[in-house]
């Protein structure tokens, strides 16, 4: 009679996380490859701008609102899911010259903050750009609640990173956090 072979909970739980590892890892991928497309959109219609102005000397007045709304996009989406908090531009003097420990309390209260502010902000957001879908924009004609669903986006993976930040701060290995 073989023996079959049984998984301790420890072991399914190292499992799962291996499994959400990757996911996380293959999600962080796809998201960095939209942004590279929409950034090289945004030089595409930057250098047609260039080249339809100076060379032809007819400007492409689309190409404008291509770059402005890739921008948009690049930064809004960009920072709601591939850039991490610490990866952020800070002004940290006073909290660089505290101990880790008061360092903790300091970062629980931003990321508190951060994440009740977004939270009471989004209905309103969600609202606004429903309100959007009326609009069109100037030259493309595109909806501009399409155009504005980035800040939306933004403003959940903002919760979600902060809420994720807050758990790992009252975790265990809190330090890895700061």
């Amino acid at each position: 009679m073989a023996a079959t072979e049984t998984t301790t909970p420890p072991e399914r739980a190292e499992g799962r996380t291996r499994l959400a590892t990757t996911l996380i890892a293959r999600l962080r991928r796809v998201a960095e490859l939209i942004s590279a497309l929409l950034f090289a959109a945004m030089l595409a219609a930057f250098l047609i701008q260039v080249f339809t102005r100076y060379v032809l000397d007819d400007p492409a007045s689309w190409t404008l609102e291509v770059c402005s709304i890739t921008y948009v996009w690049i930064v809004f989406f960009a920072s709601a899911v591939i850039v991490d908090q610490r990866q952020h531009i800070t002004f940290d003097m006073l909290y660089k010259s505290v101990d880790p420990r008061r360092q903790r309390v300091f970062a629980i209260i931003t990321s508190a903050v951060i994440l009740v502010m977004f939270a009471i902000g989004l209905p309103g957001t969600l609202d606004y750009i429903a309100f959007m879908s009326k609009k069109y924009s100037l030259i493309l004609h595109i909806r501009m609640d399409l155009l504005y669903s980035c800040f939306g986006l933004f403003a959940v993976g903002t919760i979600v990173a902060s809420a994720v930040r807050l758990r790992r701060l009252f975790g265990r290995h809190w330090e890895k956090e700061l």
